[in-house]
């Protein structure tokens, strides 16, 4: 006779962990520990600023805090959505006894659960960045707010650049400050070695006082100081050592990069470093990372007004011509509050420059640029979740009628 399986045995372990992510005391445990990561990223925007606390506590499966001067691992907020989720759906959808009663209830939980995918969707697929127009200016290149990636681009002897080589933002981001990194790409003939790459960091003259406390290599008169991340993620500007190394044997060529050098000013081009190879001009920057969207925006007016007697804006809107193959030019108009919704994309009127206009200069227009699969999703969800409270409601309320109904006829006629 064989022997049955116990409680442990592996043959139990598909019923142990469905009756596992299934529990009302796991989502319990769920909800507590999302009100404590939510209140550790609510306080660390203080020290750390926005977007350094939503990668730490809400985009991270754990994390690393120090409760009372002891470390503690917690779960962050994307292993808990995920857990909440399977817990919904099994426990909330699959397990739940099917009744009609039940009905709003389990159209709101199918709104919640559509809730938590926008959320995943958004963190997993989405984009954004910025474009930055004067009038009369057009394109369709989208830039990164925070992600620097390195290129090298060879140069044509009237300067003109060609096809650039690209070390990408994602791979830049996963070095230490004391890491050396050497890159041997083949479309180069030459070696790259990063040394040195900080997130945040200055070029400063040995001459000068502060240069004395910086570590690290001196290269033309000038050492890099690392510095500490700025709140503002969008403030931060990278810099490393560079050396190309040819591979016929030839000298080598050092550089220092810096993301200072630039430029921001949507008219200006950035100015790389230059250095030839092997007879070739090459030139080498960091830049932030960019994508195209597939249709390209002209700015044919920035309207900018103050407020009387004060710098502080009262009211900003662009006038844009949208430029698309096979299809007609479309004028439109980006308000603050009326962004421009087309092909996946949302262009919201975000802000304006360059820093310290004054009345009568000539400004340009900044947007910012969404692409979000699950953009409509949280008013969808709302929307579901509204509609399944409301039939709960008409239940609750159908069936206190006809209880209330039930109990007055079943009450003795007086006589």
């Amino acid at each position: 006779m064989a022997k049955a399986p116990t409680d442990w045995s592996p043959s139990n372990w598909p019923r142990l962990l469905y009756r596992f992510f299934t529990s009302f005391k796991l989502a319990t445990v769920i909800l507590v520990f999302m009100t404590v990561v939510t209140l550790l990223g609510t306080l660390g925007q203080v020290d750390n600023g926005l977007h350094a606390a939503k990668v730490k506590y809400f985009h991270s499966f754990v994390f690393s805090e120090k409760i009372f001067g002891i470390p503690v691992i917690l779960p962050g907020g994307l292993l808990l959505m995920i857990i909440l989720f399977i817990n919904m759906t099994l426990g909330a959808i699959v397990k739940v006894r099917k009744r009609w009663k039940g009905a709003g209830l389990l159209v709101s939980h199918f709104g919640m659960l559509m809730l938590l995918a926008g959320g995943f969707i958004t963190w997993a697929f989405s984009t954004d960045g910025y474009m930055a127009l004067y009038p009369g200016m057009s394109t369709n290149r989208v830039e990164s707010y925070r992600e620097w990636q390195l290129e090298i681009i060879p140069l044509s002897t009237d300067g003109i650049a060609e096809k650039a080589w690209i070390y990408p933002a994602e791979s830049l981001e996963t070095m230490y400050s004391d890491e050396q990194r050497v890159i041997k790409a083949e479309s180069l003939p030459f070696d790259v070695v990063i040394n040195g790459y900080s997130k945040n960091a200055t070029p400063i003259p040995v001459s000068a006082p502060m240069a004395a406390g910086v570590t690290g290599r001196e290269l033309d008169g000038f050492k890099l100081s690392p510095q500490k991340p700025s709140k503002e993620a969008e403030q931060n500007l990278p810099g490393c050592f560079v050396e190309f190394r040819p591979r016929d044997g030839s000298a080598p060529v050092e550089a220092i990069l810096w993301a200072g050098s630039y430029r921001f000013d949507p008219r200006e081009k950035p100015m790389p470093f230059t250095f030839t190879v092997n007879g070739q001009l090459y030139g080498a920057l960091l830049v932030k990372k960019s994508w195209t969207v597939p249709f390209t925006v002209r700015l044919d007016e920035f309207i900018f007004e103050r407020h009387p007697g004060v710098m502080t804006a009262r009211n900003y809107e662009s006038r844009v011509t949208r430029f698309e193959e096979a299809q007609p030019d479309k004028p439109l108009e980006i308000k603050m509050n009326e962004p421009m919704r087309h092909a996946g994309y949302t262009f919201f009127q975000e802000s304006f420059g360059p820093s310290g206009s004054q009345p009568g200069d000539e400004m340009f227009s900044q947007f910012a640029v969404a692409n979000n699969p699950a953009d409509q999703w949280p008013l969808w969800a709302l929307i579901i979740n509204g509609i399944g409270l409301g039939i709960h409601f008409v239940i609750m309320l159908v069936n206190f009628t006809v209880r209330a109904r039930n109990k007055r006829l079943s009450l003795p006629a007086l006589s």
